[in-house]
């Protein structure tokens, strides 16, 4: 699994980035190796967010970074924010069912 996290900072009105983002989400939730992700906003900084997505692999997810519907989904959150992309791979996790074990 493939954890992409990309960092934004919106320079304009926030929900308009977020509605741009939604059609954004939209898109690569039905490309193939999609498995999840949340878009989380700063509690202290109200223009500054966070993707945190998950893939199957890398590969899936260059294939649905390419292409021309996803350039022009690019193209729109580029307008509203500056973006700090970055992959990361799992090293270890746990969750609340797990701990109590």
């Amino acid at each position: 699994m493939l954890v992409f996290i990309n960092r934004f900072t919106v320079s304009g009105d926030p929900l308009e980035f977020e509605r741009a983002f939604a059609e954004t989400a939209a898109h690569l939730t039905r490309q193939p190796g999609f498995i999840r992700y949340r878009l989380v906003r700063s509690t202290q900084d109200p223009h500054s967010y966070a993707n945190v997505a998950e893939w199957e692999t890398a590969a899936a997810l260059r294939e649905a970074l390419r292409g021309p519907e996803f350039d022009d989904h690019a193209r729109r959150l580029r307008e509203l924010a500056r973006s700090e992309p970055q992959f990361y791979e799992v090293v270890t996790e746990t969750d609340a069912i797990r701990s109590r074990r």
